[in-house]
């Protein structure tokens, strides 16, 4: 108030009577208090009983508290998650209040209990009845023997959730909701019916004790523990990139090439319209704006092409559908440097990845004719086309030829080169055929997609993407995903070890289907560290990757994780292999889009994906976004 009067007293000053009237006005207005009433059905307009609390600038928000009950008979970390990570239209408060019990009180009384339903039991004839008293028994012995020697301790504790919402319609809708979700799991709560007001007053520890103690039960340390969110911990990266906030409202930041980090590979899994595709388009966009990392893309169903358009980056379609789409070449061969800086050519890895496509391609059709004589015959031929009739070797210089104009790359060869090959092989004489279907000469132009040179130029952009979304999805998508990968690895990954880089590949479940594919996957994240590679394979198709040994050794291999919605029937087993706690499992399960686990090797939190809006409407698709969007105007 003195503040309010000596301005009111310059004002006086250098006002007139009209100006000061009505800054009296404004004054009262600023002054006066928030108004708070507990309501009951029927009073002003009320339907059911509720706290209004109103004020002059943001009108009136209805508050609704319950007192809850544990029913079950066990508890796990992360039960509360439905409520702690609650969003919507409301928000949603939870008040624990825990007070060590009289140990020898407590003892006495679950004695008492005992023997009364031992007594009980001997009159007691009904199966249903018998049995239920005999579990009562079995759990109060159990914890009555737990309390003597003190493995646990006794508490009285009360749990109130408080909901409130900005009109009657959102509090009951919030409320219902987690009613609901809450019930499944064995919390039940009952409506502080008639005393709204005093428990509001409780959930902040205001009031009388004595008025609410039928809201307490008894819980042992362990239970207690359980309903505090110790669970997920944090991240103690305090640099690299923003990926969006944790369950506390605290920014999630990811640096894959932390020092403490064995190597900087991840992988995500996540069913179906998880925010897959959507939590990759973040972190690609924000690590190349914050870290200057470059990032290849292989794009199986043309979900990236806008991230990639909007950056600048080089788009590539292997489509047969558009007259001008682009080629890559299988039998590129690239030179690479090693960690001691020395330049040399890998020709025994470029040719096990061909060897790998060209069995794929057999396999398709039959794999019976993949024998063992077949498997070194195509093995010998490759290593005839490169060093007999191309002359490379594993010597950097093998890779030019001198022309008028200087020392020039050598074109390299090409499916149909090989197929001259191996139709002249005696061992290869049932393969060629089959070979020769995914050549120029095989009459199918969507099967000769990758029968020629490559046409596709990575360019110096921070982005690129290979899309094989218009490839049918039996034969050539899974072939095309092998192929993209393979041909990134020599043109982008193997260069320039100084540069951070990053290589995606979406539906990494396809690669887990052969053996060759991938064991390669395999050694790419297993060598990805010395050439500074960050590998990130996303799969909706986690089974998959338990099928193999390739894909534990990918898991092993990957300090980052990022799990998103899982399917049930999916759970149990990656709750497994990642180490998930109860709650944790349970919290796959329902987690809306975008928002899941982040684990960085022994480190843990619970993550939203938080885009901005300009990179919401960039990387949505959502086909009701787009639609939205486009009805906008």
């Amino acid at each position: 108030m003195r503040f309010w009067k000596k301005k009111n007293q310059v004002l006086q000053e250098k006002l007139n009577d009209d100006v000061l009237k009505g800054l009296s006005d404004l004054e009262s207005q600023l002054m006066a208090p928030p108004t708070l009433a507990e309501r009951m059905p029927g009073e002003k307009g009320a339907t059911d009983y509720w706290v209004e609390v109103s004020d002059n600038t943001g009108g009136a928000r209805y508050l609704k508290t319950w007192l809850a009950r544990w029913s079950g008979r066990t508890t796990w970390t992360g039960m509360l998650d439905p409520i702690l990570l609650h969003e919507g239209d409301g928000e949603v408060d939870m008040t624990i209040h825990v007070e060590p019990a009289e140990a020898d009180v407590m003892m006495n009384r679950l004695a008492q209990r005992i023997a009364v339903l031992q007594a009980d039991l001997m009159r007691e004839s009904h199966p249903l009845k018998v049995g239920t008293m005999q579990q009562e028994i079995m759990d109060l012995e159990s914890q009555l023997a737990r309390l003597r020697v003190n493995a646990e301790k006794l508490f009285r504790t009360s749990m109130v959730m408080t909901v409130s919402g900005s009109t009657p319609e959102k509090l009951r809708r919030v409320s219902r909701s987690l009613l609901k979700r809450m019930g499944g799991v064995g919390m039940l709560f009952r409506s502080a019916d008639t005393r709204q007001l005093e428990a509001w007053r409780h959930s902040f520890g205001i009031g009388k004790r004595s008025e609410f103690d039928d809201a307490y039960m008894n819980m042992e340390s362990s239970n207690v523990a359980d309903a505090f969110i110790y669970g997920y911990g944090g991240l103690s990266h305090r640099k690299g990139v923003l990926i969006g906030w944790d369950h506390y409202n605290r920014p999630v930041f990811y640096d894959g090439w932390d020092g403490r980090l064995a190597n900087q590979h991840m992988v995500i899994f996540g069913r179906a319209g998880a925010g897959k595709s959507f939590s990759i388009k973040v972190i690609t966009r924000r690590s190349a704006a914050a870290l200057g990392i470059r990032t290849g893309i292989i794009d199986p169903d043309r979900e990236y092409k806008n991230l990639v358009v909007a950056m600048d980056g080089a788009y590539a379609e292997l489509s047969p559908k558009h007259e001008n789409f682009h080629r890559i070449n299988i039998y590129d061969v690239e030179e690479e440097e090693d960690e001691h800086g020395r330049i040399l050519v890998n020709l025994d890895e470029a040719m096990k990845a061909v060897q790998a496509v060209l069995f794929k391609m057999v396999r398709i059709f039959d794999e019976n004719l993949l024998t063992g004589q077949v498997k070194v015959a195509i093995h010998d031929t490759i290593q005839d086309l490169y060093n007999n009739h191309w002359g490379i070797t594993t010597n950097p210089n093998s890779l030019y030829q001198q022309t008028d104009n200087g020392w020039e790359k050598k074109v390299m060869p090409t499916l149909y080169d090989h197929y001259l090959l191996m139709k002249e092989h005696p061992e290869l004489q049932h393969v060629a055929p089959i070979i020769k279907l995914f050549t120029r000469e095989g009459g199918d132009s969507s099967k000769a997609i990758f029968d020629g040179h490559s046409t596709f130029h990575i360019g110096d952009s921070q982005v690129f993407g290979i899309s094989v979304a218009d490839l049918d999805d039996d034969i050539m998508k899974p072939l095309g995903i092998f192929i993209a990968t393979k041909w990134c690895w020599e043109r982008f990954a193997k260069k320039n070890r100084a540069q951070k880089k990053r290589l995606i590949v979406d539906e990494a479940q396809l690669m887990m289907e052969n053996p060759e594919e991938a064991k390669w996957l395999e050694n790419a994240y297993r060598r990805g560290r010395k050439l500074n590679v960050s590998m990130c394979a996303v799969t909706q198709g986690f089974e998959v990757f338990l099928r193999v040994p390739e894909g534990m050794g990918i898991l092993k291999n990957a300090p980052t994780k990022l799990l998103l919605r899982q399917e049930s029937i999916d759970i149990e087993t990656v709750s497994g292999k990642f180490n998930l706690s109860e709650g944790e499992g349970r919290f796959l399960l329902t987690a809306s889009a975008g928002l899941g686990i982040l684990k960085v090797d022994e480190e843990s939190t619970i993550v939203r994906i938080q885009p901005t809006e300009t990179e919401y409407w960039l990387y949505t698709t959502n086909p009701n976004d787009l639609v939205e969007e486009r009805s906008t105007p």
